[in-house]
């Protein structure tokens, strides 16, 4: 294996600590497990992010044109995106329902890293591109996280609405600990979404010379804004909140979902990935 397949695997063998610790704290709720499972992801999270410098440094481009390259900048993303969250509020239980999507991710990108798979052509990949698929992905990986949390608000409101409590919901964080959380992390995934949806619309100008609004991942992503932009219309101004405003949540994500994978697999589209 060469030095980046070597980094890649490295990096899945950290968040798999981190994994086998966030599910150790998660059965015996013992704080230490949980300071353990952060080090471990935090570890993985920094190597992860010198392995895409150094390969960037090494290229003379941002290391994004590969398979290989996209998931490991997805990791990375939602690494980035746990990390936040757990700046933001001490839920050990955020680490342990999401460090195994990371970690699953993670191992993806070193399969593929094995035998790469190149998606376009390296003179493509300049500092906006990359800049505009990072932030995507930020995006992305924030929407992910407040996704799961609203799924998780969903069920728990559901169990005590109609007095159907399971015994793993006991662990599951306070109705206003996840509904503040969700609102969080969409927030933050709705300005990074933003933000890389306008540098795309830079670099399109740059490739195409032009925007082309007819395009179904532009019209996709920019649908992604306008729900999200209802979710905080109806909290914020119509004051509705709980479950009616959780669908947004949920609609937003498989919306985005799709943009990101489905389209390019059902539709036409002149974008790469």
């Amino acid at each position: 294996m060469n030095l980046p397949n070597i980094a890649l695997a490295v990096t899945a063998l950290l968040y798999a600590a981190g994994c086998f610790f966030s599910f150790r704290y998660y059965r015996s709720l013992e704080d230490s497990f949980d300071r353990s499972a952060i080090r471990w992801l935090s570890a993985a999270f920094f190597l992860q992010g010198l392995a895409l410098a150094a390969g960037w440094v090494a290229r003379g481009y941002a290391p994004l044109d590969s398979l290989e390259g996209i998931l490991s900048a997805f990791s990375f993303a939602l690494g980035a995106a746990l990390l936040i969250g757990r700046l933001k509020t001490a839920l050990p239980v955020l680490t342990s329902l999401f460090a195994p999507f990371i970690f699953f991710v993670s191992c993806l990108a070193f399969l593929f890293g094995l035998k790469p798979v190149p998606l376009m052509d390296s003179r493509l990949m300049t500092l906006g591109m990359a800049s505009h698929i990072m932030l995507t992905f930020l995006g992305f990986s924030h929407f992910t996280l407040g996704f799961g949390i609203g799924v998780a608000y969903w069920v728990q409101e559901g169990q005590l609405k109609y007095h159907r409590i399971k015994n793993w919901s006991y662990r599951l964080p306070a109705l206003e600990d996840l509904d503040r959380l969700t609102v969080f992390y969409i927030g933050l995934g709705f300005l990074f979404w933003l933000g890389g949806l306008g540098l795309g619309a830079v670099q399109a100008f740059e490739v195409w010379n032009k925007l082309p609004l007819s395009d179904p991942k532009i019209v996709g992503s920019f649908l992604v804004l306008m729900i999200y932009a209802g979710f905080f219309l109806l909290r914020w101004g119509f004051k509705i909140h709980g479950r009616k405003s959780m669908v947004l949540v949920m609609v937003g994500y498989v919306l985005a979902l799709f943009t990101f994978v489905g389209v390019r697999a059902f539709l036409n589209t002149q974008h790469i990935f």
